[in-house]
């Protein structure tokens, strides 16, 4: 039983280092990834970042990156083609926001102030102010198109007090229910972002 112990322990450590419980990043960073601390702190996890070539790997401030999210600086499929593996630089900008279940393949370059959608394909550039979505990823509008359509809705739907915090962890059963009640004609809602873009200062122009 013990040696049953030990073999999974040698397991865990080869797939699963040990690392900072405070900085799940050290141990990507160490190997070379570049990330700045302002993603680091809004970043869902790092745990899709390509653990391999993590060196290749640069992403820029205010990134929010969400869950299931792949990022690859290398391409295994090449191998059974020419007997060779690929690699490729990623760099992400500035105020990015990438959606859940996407994928980043790599030689990728995502400009600043980009959205890309859930469960996109990204496998080549993506330019500054626009957003993306699709497999693969098509064009969908600029982000100042987007960001003016979400601001007029401001307008006509319902804006709940508190922020994401609260809704996700505080909000009692009755508040809940109200939310849902209120729902039953818009179907959709906002509240207030845990991250704003203004409050932080960022020039999102």
């Amino acid at each position: 039983m013990k040696s049953i112990q030990r073999l999974i322990r040698k397991i865990q450590r080869r797939f699963h280092p040990v690392h900072d419980n405070n900085d799940p990043f050290s141990i990507l960073e160490a190997k070379g990834l570049k990330i700045a601390e302002s993603s680091k702190r809004i970043m869902h996890s790092p745990w899709g970042i390509d653990g391999t070539f993590p060196w290749l790997i640069e992403i820029g401030e205010e990134c929010l990156i969400s869950t299931n999210v792949m990022i690859m600086a290398h391409d295994a499929s090449t191998a059974l083609s020419n007997g060779y593996t690929k690699i490729g630089r990623v760099n992400i900008g500035n105020h990015v926001f990438i959606g859940q279940d996407t994928t980043i393949l790599c030689g990728v370059n995502i400009g600043d102030n980009v959205i890309i959608g859930a469960k996109s394909l990204v496998s080549k550039d993506i330019p500054s102010n626009s957003v993306y979505a699709g497999n693969p990823a098509k064009f969908i509008c600029t982000f100042d198109e987007y960001r003016m359509k979400r601001q007029k809705e401001l307008e006509t739907l319902p804006v709940l007090d508190h922020d994401w915090i609260y809704w996700s962890k505080k909000a009692t059963t009755e508040e809940k229910e109200e939310v849902k009640a209120r729902l039953k004609e818009t179907r959709i809602c906002y509240f207030k972002s845990n991250f704003d873009p203004v409050q932080e200062n960022l020039d999102i122009n």
